[in-house]
C-alpha cells in the first residue's frame, strides 16, 4: 500500500470503533496490508483540491523498488482528498504500472473518488488484496466457458445487484464481495415484478446464514456503507442483512443455559446428524428432521436419504438434556429462536428504519426459509407469504433475472440552494456522459437501456447521508425545490423528524446505467386450473407442545396446477426445498406457479 506520509496506520486506526463494547477479547481483523508493506510518500492535497506539497516522484520510485524486491503481488494507492484532486495518485499509479509489471494496481481515485479517507483506503485495500485471485478465477472460467463452445461472453454479478462483464469485473474485483445475497435480492425483485408488487421483504435461508433484504418501488433497496468479514468495503450494493442461522447451524446451550441456534456452522461435511455421514451435533435441520417437517425419504426428491432416528437422538442429546426437554419440545425450542432472530433481522431493515412490515409480502427462499415463512409472517403481522416455484434455486434463478449495470459515484458537496442549481447539474451530466459513453463501449443499446440518478444529502453539519432517488432529466429551479423536499420526507421517514428550516447539501452524485434483462425462460408457468389439491399422503408433524404431533398432508410441488388450493397443517415437498404450512394457513398456486401463503382458518 503506498498512501500520503503519515497516515499508513490509518488503515488500522479505523474508526476506532470495537465491534463488541463489553468483550474483552474482542479483537479486530489483521489489516490485509502489514505495516512493513504500508509505505508512505510526500505529498499533500488540501480539501478543496489544491495542492499543499507536491508529490515527490523520487521517493515514490524508491518505494516501489522496495515493493517489488518484497515481491507484491497487489497494490492499493489511496492519498488524502484524492477524490477531488487525483492528479498525485495517477501519477504513482502510472509509475507503479511502468515500474511494477506483473502487479496488480488498485488507485481510489479509479474506484471509489469519495470523501472519508478510511474507507475509501479500506475498500481500495479490499479490491487490491481481491485483483490477483479474482483474475486467476476469470481466466479459469474463461477456459471452461470457451472449452464448453459457448460463445456468449460470461458475466460476473456484483453486490449492486447486477452483472458486468468480465473485463470490468477484472478491476473491481471488490464490487462483488455480497454477490450471492444480491442474486436473491435481483431475484425477489424480479418475483415482484412479475405479481405487480411495489414491496416485498425477501427471507432466503440456506445451509450457513440466512439472508434478508428489501424490495421498495420494485427496486432492492440499496446500501453504500457496509462491513464485509470486519473490513469496509464502500461501494455501492444491495442492502442484505446476514445472520448465522441456516440449516446447518449447530445448536447449543451457552454456559448460562440460554439455547443458541448457530453461528456455528456443521457444513455439509459432515453436515447435520441426520445426513447419516458422522456429525454428531444438532442442528436446525435435525431440527426440523425431528419434527417431521422433513421427508423421512429424504432431500432432492428421495437421492438423498436422512435418518430421522438419528436427528432426535442428536437434538435430545446434544441440546434437550442441557434444557430438561424432550426432542421435540427442545427441537421447536430451536425453530422458535429462529424465527426470533429472523424475525430481529426483519425488523432491522424495517421497523428500525422507519417501516412498517406489515406493509410488506414475505418472499420466502433458500432450502429452508419456506419451513419457518409462516412463523415469521405471524411473528411481524405480514399477511401473505411467497414462495416461488423453485426457492432452493432462488439466488442462481436471480443471475438469469438481473440486469446488466455499472455504478458511477463521486464526492461533491453541494448546498441544496438555487444558486448551487447550475454546479448540481454539470456534476450529473458529468456522471450521465461516462455512463453513455461506457453504454457505448458495451453497445446497449434499444428500449431496455436507461440510466438512473441517486445522490446522497444531508442537513449542514451532519455527519451521515440519507440515499434519494434523482429523477433524470434537466434539473430546474423546481426540480431543486421538489428535491430539498423529497429529503426532508425522506429524513422524517427514516429518523421521526424533519428540519425544513435546516439547508440541506448534496454528498454523493451517482449515475447508473442498466440494460434490464428479459424474462428468463422457463419461468412462465401454464398448468391447467383446477381447485382443492388432493394430498399425496400424510406423514406425523409435531406441531405444538399442545396439539403434539398430528397426521398431516402430504403435497407434492410437481404435482400442483394453478388455482390448487391446499390447508394446513401440511408440507409440500419439492426437490429443492419443503414449505410448511402450518395450522390455520391457507395455501393457492397463483398463475405464475408461486405458492401464495395466508393466515386464513379452513371453514
Amino acid at each position: 500500500m503506498i498512501t500520503t506520509r503519515g497516515f499508513r496506520d490509518l488503515l488500522e486506526i479505523a474508526r476506532q470503533q470495537r465491534p463488541s463494547l463489553y468483550d474483552l477479547s474482542a479483537r479486530k481483523p489483521r489489516p490485509l496490508a502489514p505495516r512493513w508493506l504500508r509505505r508512505e510518500v510526500p505529498e499533500r492535497v488540501r480539501f478543496d483540491g489544491s495542492v499543499m506539497e507536491p508529490l515527490d516522484e523520487e521517493a515514490a520510485k524508491r518505494e516501489m523498488a522496495f515493493l517489488g524486491q518484497a515481491g507484491v503481488e497487489a497494490l492499493a494507492i489511496c492519498f488524502l482528498h484524492s477524490y477531488v484532486n487525483p492528479a498525485h495518485e495517477r501519477a504513482v499509479r502510472d509509475l507503479a504500472k511502468r515500474l511494477l509489471p506483473g502487479v496488480y494496481v488498485t488507485a481510489s481515485c479509479d474506484l471509489l473518488p469519495r470523501f472519508r479517507e478510511y474507507e475509501r483506503l479500506s475498500t481500495t485495500v479490499v479490491n487490491a488484496y481481491l485483483g490477483p485471485l479474482m483474475n486467476h478465477y476469470l481466466d479459469a472460467l474463461g477456459r471452461v466457458v470457451s472449452d464448453a463452445g459457448v460463445r456468449a461472453p460470461p458475466h460476473i454479478m456484483q453486490s449492486n445487484g447486477g452483472l458486468i462483464p468480465v473485463e470490468t469485473a477484472r478491476y473491481m474485483p471488490a464490487s462483488t464481495v455480497l454477490s450471492g445475497p444480491a442474486a436473491g435480492a435481483a431475484a425477489a425483485a424480479f418475483v415482484c415484478a412479475q405479481l405487480g408488487m411495489e414491496r416485498a421483504i425477501a427471507l432466503d435461508m440456506g445451509g450457513t446464514s440466512t439472508d434478508v433484504s428489501l424490495i421498495e418501488g420494485g427496486l432492492p433497496a440499496s446500501a453504500s456503507g457496509r462491513e464485509v468479514g470486519g473490513y469496509a468495503v464502500e461501494l455501492p450494493g444491495v442492502d442484505v442483512r446476514c445472520i448465522g442461522a441456516g440449516g446447518g447451524s449447530v445448536l447449543s446451550v451457552d454456559p448460562g443455559g440460554l439455547p443458541q441456534v448457530g453461528p456455528r456452522s456443521a457444513g455439509a461435511e459432515p453436515g447435520p446428524a441426520c445426513y447419516g455421514r458422522g456429525g454428531e451435533a444438532p442442528t436446525l435441520t435435525d431440527a426440523f428432521a425431528a419434527l417431521g417437517r422433513l421427508s423421512p425419504e429424504g432431500l432432492l426428491g428421495g437421492e438423498m436419504s436422512l435418518d430421522s432416528g438419528a436427528a432426535r437422538s442428536a437434538v435430545a442429546r446434544g441440546f434437550g438434556e442441557a434444557l430438561g426437554l424432550e426432542a421435540e419440545r427442545a427441537a421447536l425450542g430451536a425453530v422458535e429462536l429462529s424465527v426470533a432472530n429472523v424475525r430481529r433481522a426483519v425488523e432491522g431493515i424495517t421497523v428500525a428504519e422507519g417501516r412498517d412490515p406489515r406493509e410488506f409480502h414475505l418472499i420466502a427462499a433458500g432450502g429452508a426459509g419456506p419451513l419457518i415463512a409462516c412463523e415469521v409472517a405471524a411473528e411481524l403481522a405480514i399477511e401473505e407469504v411467497i414462495v416461488p416455484p423453485w426457492p432452493g434455486n432462488f439466488s442462481a434463478s436471480g443471475l438469469l433475472a438481473s440486469n446488466l449495470r455499472r455504478d458511477w459515484v463521486e464526492t461533491r458537496l453541494i448546498p441544496g440552494s438555487p444558486e448551487c442549481l447550475p454546479v448540481l447539474a454539470a456534476a450529473f451530466r458529468g456522471l450521465e456522459q461516462t455512463a453513455r459513453e461506457w453504454a457505448a463501449d458495451m453497445q446497449l443499446e434499444g428500449e431496455r437501456w436507461l440510466l438512473l440518478r441517486q445522490a446522497s444529502a444531508r442537513y449542514a453539519g451532519q455527519d451521515y447521508e440519507l440515499q434519494m432517488e434523482i429523477p433524470c432529466g434537466e434539473l430546474g429551479a423546481e426540480g431543486l425545490s421538489e428535491l430539498v423536499a423529497s429529503f426532508h420526507r425522506v429524513h422524517e421517514e427514516h429518523y421521526g423528524y424533519a428540519l425544513p428550516e435546516r439547508p440541506v447539501e448534496f454528498v454523493d452524485l451517482s449515475v447508473s446505467a442498466v440494460r434490464r434483462a428479459a424474462e428468463p425462460v422457463g419461468w412462465q408457468q401454464a398448468e391447467v386450473a383446477r381447485g382443492q389439491a388432493a394430498p399425496l399422503d400424510s406423514r406425523p408433524i409435531f406441531l405444538d407442545g399442545a396439539s403434539g404431533a398430528r397426521e398431516c398432508a402430504l403435497y407434492a410441488r410437481s404435482g400442483l396446477h394453478v388455482g390448487d388450493v391446499l390447508y394446513g397443517p401440511a408440507a409440500v415437498d419439492q426437490y429443492d426445498a419443503t414449505t410448511y404450512l402450518p395450522m390455520g394457513w391457507r395455501a393457492r398456486v397463483d398463475e405464475k406457479g408461486n405458492l401464495r401463503l395466508r393466515r386464513e382458518l379452513k371453514q
